[in-house]
């Protein structure tokens, strides 16, 4: 009996040991099984940050940092370093990227670079300008006109194209367009900006000859690309004037010349 009982307590030293170390083990387990999840986690998070999202735009400009929402064909929103928040259409994206951030871009790398204008630009302008008459004659060459002008925009300073348009001339009531080339220069890179803009060539029409106007402005940045443009210019105009005599054979022509000065308000685009 007494050897009976004797077993039975070994056996049961046995089991409680036994038991005893599968607990450790499972604790153990569990320990490494959540360092583990840990360290798994902090990779994770470690290769997010290390990943930063990038929107190229069509005009040029590049905005880092994480994309909030994207709709299909419509709009992305994206948050940048400084916590801005920006939409764009997609029509004006290029293309979105994740790219490695091996160093802690700066504010100024998150946030979107200044729009470039360079490229095609295009200009309507609206204006009246107030012109005297050559010699002190009967009439001058006040006239409203409306022009579009097109080209290129080398950078946010230099553009260089053509245009044409349409002049009415109030006090004589004749017609005529002009054609001509285009220089503009914007002095700052900023919203808005003082600019200068010179024209030359010519009148068909009514009135036939060569013209030339130089002036500057302000320039008010919008949306975009667009702006709006409020200008003062000094004009000039030469013209052929033609004189009755009282005979047919005394009728001749001879050029005359005007000067003046005209205000236009515009938009680009």
């Amino acid at each position: 009996m007494n050897k009976l009982i004797e077993s039975l307590r070994q056996r049961y030293r046995y089991y409680l040991y036994i038991c005893t170390k599968l607990n450790y083990n499972i604790k153990t387990m569990k320990k490494a099984v959540l360092l583990f999840v840990l360290l798994l986690g902090a990779n994770i998070y470690s290769f997010a940050q290390n990943y930063i999202d990038v929107l190229y735009l069509k005009d040029g400009s590049i905005i880092k940092g994480h994309v909030l929402e994207q709709i299909p064909d419509k709009t992305v929103k994206i948050q940048t370093y400084d916590g801005s928040v920006f939409v764009y259409n997609m029509d004006r994206v290029e293309k979105i990227l994740k790219e490695n951030n091996y160093r802690r871009a700066t504010k100024q790398e998150y946030a979107p670079k200044k729009s470039s204008l360079r490229g095609y630009k295009g200009f309507v302008d609206f204006g009246y300008a107030f012109m005297g008459g050559d010699y002190d004659d009967w009439f001058n060459l006040n006239h409203f006109e409306v022009t579009t002008t097109h080209g290129y925009q080398f950078n946010n300073h230099i553009f260089v194209g053509g245009g044409m348009g349409y002049r009415y001339y109030t006090d004589i009531e004749k017609h005529s367009v002009p054609i001509y080339a285009n220089f503009r220069a914007n002095f700052l890179k900023s919203k808005v900006s003082p600019f200068v803009d010179v024209r030359t060539g010519g009148t068909v029409g009514d009135v036939e000859g060569g013209f030339a106007t130089i002036g500057g402005g302000v320039r008010i940045g919008l949306a975009g690309r667009t702006a709006l443009n409020l200008s003062l210019s000094y004009s000039y105009q030469s013209y052929d004037e033609y004189d009755f005599g009282w005979h047919y054979y005394d009728n001749w022509y001879y050029d005359s010349e005007s000067h003046g000065v005209s205000l236009k308000l515009g938009f680009e685009f």
